[in-house]
C-alpha cells in the first residue's frame, strides 16, 4: 500500500511502527517502495481512585496524573534498502545493500511534492502559523510545537538533496527518548519548511535501543489536531533519502 493512499488513525499520542523497504534513491528524497504498518496503541490512562470522606474532616490531597496529548502522532521503525545504478526502465546494472542505512525520513500534510531545492529550517512564524493548525495555544499549551521544538543545536548535520541543513540556521529540533525516557542524540528530529509547507524530518540512525527497549533505525513525531473531540484523520506523505 502507497504511503498516499493510507489513512492515517486519528489516534494522538499513537505510535505506529513502520518497516520502510527503499530501493530507489536519487538526489531528492523518493516515496517509499513499500510501506509495512505493523502495530500502534497508546499510552493508557488509569481509572479513578477513592478516598474516604469524613463528616467534620479537611484533608490535604497530592495528586499525580497523565494526559495523553492532543497535538502529536508518533513514528518508529526501521529502514531497509539499497542504493541503485540503474536506467528509466526500472533495470538495475548494480546496487548497494544497506540493512540499516543512514538519511532521513521527511513527512508532510501537502499532496504535491515538497520543492526540495527551496528546503530550509522553519521559522518561528511558521512554527507559529503550524501550532494555529494543530489548534494549540503556543503561550499555554506546554505540548505545542513552539514548545516542543526549541532552538537547538543538538542535532547532526545533514543534506536535503543538495541542500545542507546546519546548526548554525536556528532550526528547530527536538531529541526523542531512548530506553532510560531521556532524551537521545541517535533519534533527532528537525522542522523545516519549503514556503509553502511544515517538513518534518526525522535523521536515521542505526539500529539504536528506543523508547520501548528494542532497536529502531528512527523515532518521530508529526502534528495532529485532536482538540475539542476532532477525531477525523489526516493524510501524511512520506519520502525517505538514503545517504
Amino acid at each position: 500500500m502507497k504511503v498516499c493512499e493510507m489513512r492515517l488513525l486519528k489516534i494522538c499520542g499513537v505510535l505506529f511502527v513502520f518497516l520502510f523497504s527503499v530501493f530507489v534513491v536519487v538526489a531528492v528524497p523518493t516515496g517509499p517502495t513499500n510501506t509495512n504498518l505493523i502495530s500502534s496503541g497508546r499510552f493508557p490512562l488509569a481509572g479513578g481512585s477513592n478516598l474516604s470522606a469524613v463528616a467534620g474532616n479537611v484533608t490535604e490531597v497530592d495528586f499525580q496524573s497523565n494526559a495523553v496529548t492532543s497535538t502529536w502522532q508518533g513514528y518508529y521503525g526501521n529502514v531497509s534498502g539499497s542504493i541503485k545504478l540503474g536506467d528509466s526502465s526500472n533495470n538495475t546494472l548494480y546496487d548497494w545493500t544497506a540493512a540499516s542505512p543512514s538519511g532521513e525520513i521527511y513527512a508532510t500534510r501537502a499532496s504535491a511534492t515538497p520543492a526540495w531545492a527551496s528546503v530550509v529550517c522553519a521559522t518561528t512564524a511558521q512554527v507559529n502559523t503550524e501550532d494555529t493548525a494543530l489548534g494549540v495555544n503556543a503561550a499555554l499549551d506546554s505540548d505545542a510545537a513552539n514548545r516542543t521544538f526549541l532552538n537547538t543545536t543538538s542535532f547532526s548535520q545533514f543534506y536535503v538533496g543538495n541542500v545542507n541543513i546546519n546548526t548554525t540556521q536556528n532550526c528547530r529540533a527536538v531529541q526523542l527518548y531512548n530506553e532510560t525516557a531521556a532524551s537521545s542524540t541517535d533519534f533527532q528530529e528537525v522542522l523545516l519548511h519549503d514556503g509553502t509547507s511544515m517538513i518534518y524530518t526525522g535523521l536515521l540512525t542505526r539500529d539504536s535501543t528506543g523508547f520501548d527497549n528494542r532497536p529502531h533505525d528512527f523515532e518521530m513525531m508529526v502534528g495532529e489536531n485532536g482538540h475539542n473531540g476532532d477525531v477525523a484523520s489526516t493524510l501524511y506523505y512520506f519520502y525517505v533519502e538514503l545517504g
